[in-house]
């Protein structure tokens, strides 16, 4: 029986072990969105997934559908973030952003743009610069722009020019300006997607 394979790529949110050496990895991919798919023999030492498919680390998958399930066939690494990763408020914000993605997206539904948004955010915290005024405002800014554009947020005109265009490291301060208003919104929108 032939599989049809699926290259994409994707940044691993988290992961389960099954049994002795596998593991199950919740991955936000550029194409299908939140998918779960199994990794045999990941956990084994002469694995060679085992480095591709690290937490909260960026890497091209490849991937065939299941009867009921998806399964990796292979991976690259593209990149694990290690600044980020080494620093322990980077790392808290990478995993929060990632358990609300796992908590809003279900169903694989691509979203480019919030695909985007989080790699973009990942990029700029694996800088041993990022400043905390920054990172602070870079989950503020993330999350409102994840809640908007999985349609939580609705008209805001007020909030409007966070909505759009890149992340620009200047807007930190613009942004932690209107904090009040900015975690007024994502707390509604948290409130009324009763996720």
């Amino acid at each position: 029986m032939h599989h049809h394979i699926h290259h994409t790529e994707g940044i691993i949110l988290s992961h389960r072990a099954r049994g002795e050496a596998n593991k199950m990895l919740s991955i936000y991919t550029l194409e299908h969105g939140l998918i779960n798919a199994a990794a045999q023999g990941i956990r084994l030492n002469k694995s060679k997934l085992r480095f591709s498919l690290q937490d909260l680390s960026y890497a091209k998958i490849d991937l065939v559908r299941g009867r009921d399930i998806w399964r990796v066939t292979s991976a690259t690494p593209i990149n694990s973030f290690s600044i980020a990763q080494s620093n322990i408020d980077s790392l808290a914000l990478m995993l929060r952003v990632s358990k609300l993605l796992e908590r809003l997206c279900s169903g694989e539904e691509g979203n480019k743009d919030v695909y985007v948004d989080v790699l973009q955010s990942f990029f700029i915290l694996d800088n041993e610069e990022v400043s905390t005024e920054t990172r602070e405002a870079l989950e503020l800014h993330l999350v409102l722009r994840i809640l908007n554009r999985l349609g939580y947020i609705g008209d805001n005109k007020d909030l409007t020019s966070y909505l759009n265009g890149g992340f620009e490291q200047d807007m930190a301060k613009d942004v932690l300006f209107n904090k009040r208003s900015i975690v007024l919104a994502i707390n509604q929108a948290l409130r009324e997607s009763q996720l």
